[in-house]
């Protein structure tokens, strides 16, 4: 499903969700799906999203069909893409200079991130002096670094291999909070276990926001990348408009979605001017 060529004298920027089809759900339909995923960016933003379906062999060749998308697709969003295809597609545009372009690990880490300092905050504790253990910290490496980022200054990684000589239940003791992305801990109901507050990825419900604010943002300013410094930012709205931190009613999808793109190109016009 390439994407559509631009009427005649379209110039505004729009966005391509898109996808190899490499980690589709069982029983998903990849152009459905695609589908809905552009209708609701088109719901919350101006910035007009299209599907586009792009098989290719390799990465090299995945990266150029990209690179080969209109010139006014200011940004690209890759989805039910293998994530380490994705990482490798996204680390080849950036360093050709090409087009931003979003990954679902991405949006992901930012929301864990927000949820993380959010929640230490509600607790009382400054993210700084409190340890976190990131358990599967192998399948979203570019969290850690977020955390790192937002103050989070004692942090344990565990991944599935290490079990047999250091279960997880024994490295989490004493932890302020685990972030569980390998389903390793039994079930939590409210969220804890044994006194330790756990996260995991169902913790993500603000995850499609951060995605449409960041590719606003990406498609609307010319020049910006998206990095760390880019990703905290938005990290930095979800924890001050978390439920514990609001004291006004709770913000509508479509103005976290604005409040991320403007942190976004905030950062970005900030770090120019240095």
């Amino acid at each position: 499903m390439p994407m559509p060529p631009s009427p005649a004298g379209a110039g505004a920027p729009r966005v391509a969700i898109v996808s190899d089809g490499s980690a589709v759900p069982t029983g998903t339909d990849l152009n459905e799906a695609l589908r809905d995923q552009a209708e609701l960016l088109n719901d919350l933003t101006r910035v007009r999203a299209e599907p586009v379906v792009l098989h290719a062999d390799n990465t090299t060749a995945l990266a150029a069909s990209i690179r080969a998308l209109p010139a006014n697709v200011g940004a690209v969003m890759l989805t039910h893409m293998d994530s380490t295809r994705a990482r490798e597609v996204a680390a080849e545009s950036r360093e050709r200079g090409a087009r931003p372009l979003l990954t679902e690990d991405d949006v992901t880490a930012i929301s864990l991130a927000g949820v993380t300092l959010s929640t230490l905050a509600k607790a009382g504790r400054r993210a700084r002096g409190h340890r976190v253990v990131l358990a599967g910290a192998r399948e979203l490496p570019g969290l850690i670094a977020l955390l790192m980022a937002g103050g989070v200054d004692d942090i344990t990684t565990w991944n599935s291999p290490d079990a047999a000589t250091f279960p997880l239940a024994t490295i989490a003791a004493g932890a302020d909070l685990v972030i569980d992305l390998a389903g390793a801990l039994p079930s939590r109901p409210g969220g804890s276990l044994d006194g330790m507050t756990v996260i995991t990825r169902d913790d993500v419900d603000e995850a499609p926001h951060v995605a449409a604010g960041l590719l606003v943002a990406a498609a609307s300013t010319p020049g910006l990348t998206l990095d760390v410094e880019i990703f905290h930012a938005c990290a930095q709205v979800l924890r001050a408009t978390s439920p514990s931190e609001r004291h006004t009613r709770p913000l509508s999808g479509a103005e976290l979605t604005r409040r991320i793109a403007d942190a976004a190109t905030y950062a970005f016009h900030t770090r120019l001017s240095r």
